[in-house]
């Protein structure tokens, strides 16, 4: 009898498993998209107007293998099925794209959560350094915009401006692309990371050569 009890509930417990995997496999949390929503508005409201590859991390799982793009402007995600879009409206953790896909080595990391330095929760910042004493981070932000035109009249258009973070312990703060901005989170090995800039010839102004300035603070012992 002991045996058939353990057995049910065994059976419940994959039904389960089972159900929930279903569900992240085919999203349907999700609502239609509205592409007359934006008309009227010049440029994009995307971070990049084609799908990108990608997967999304959600409370309730991972949804993989979507193919994705990032609103900015209200902060939402949305997944391309059967060539309609979709808004993915469950509590969305983490967002990886993969724009060199099937390489996933190559990957821009998305999170919210952040709420400091001017930054909303609900915003989408993407991960440049997660990992480390010093972590940076760049936020896209796009707003609409007015100006006149002649024989146009007022015209809207989404502008975008990138804001780049470094965080160090409690520290947060935004950053301008410069060394005299930089350079103070790097101060307890001013010598040794100075020395790598200068044999590496890293330019602070470039965000190529930002993440690996600190990518090698971080290895440095």
């Amino acid at each position: 009898m002991k045996n058939i009890f353990v057995c049910i509930i065994l059976c419940f417990s994959l039904l389960n498993a089972n159900a929930q995997l279903l569900q992240l496999q085919d999203p349907v949390s999700s609502k239609n998209y509205n592409p007359d929503k934006y008309t009227g508005i010049r440029g994009t409201p995307f971070l990049q107007d084609k799908w990108i590859h990608g997967s999304v991390t959600t409370n309730l799982g991972v949804y993989t293998d979507l193919e994705l793009k990032i609103d900015l402007y209200e902060n939402a995600v949305f997944f391309n099925k059967q060539d309609d879009p979709f808004e993915l409206i469950d509590k969305i953790l983490e967002v990886k794209l993969f724009p060199k896909w099937p390489d996933t080595v190559n990957q821009m990391v998305f999170i919210k959560g952040i709420n400091q330095g001017g930054i909303r929760a609900d915003q989408y910042v993407q991960v440049l350094v997660g990992t480390g004493n010093v972590q940076l981070y760049r936020s896209d932000i796009k707003q609409v915009s007015e100006m006149s035109e002649i024989n146009a009249g007022m015209v809207k258009t989404f502008a975008n401006t990138s804001r780049y973070y470094l965080k160090k312990g409690d520290q947060f703060k935004f950053i301008k692309l410069s060394k005299e901005e930089i350079m103070p989170f790097f101060m307890d090995k001013e010598g040794a990371i100075n020395g790598v800039i200068a044999e590496k010839r890293f330019n602070l102004k470039k965000e190529s050569d930002l993440i690996l300035a600190v990518q090698a603070y971080n290895s440095l012992p």
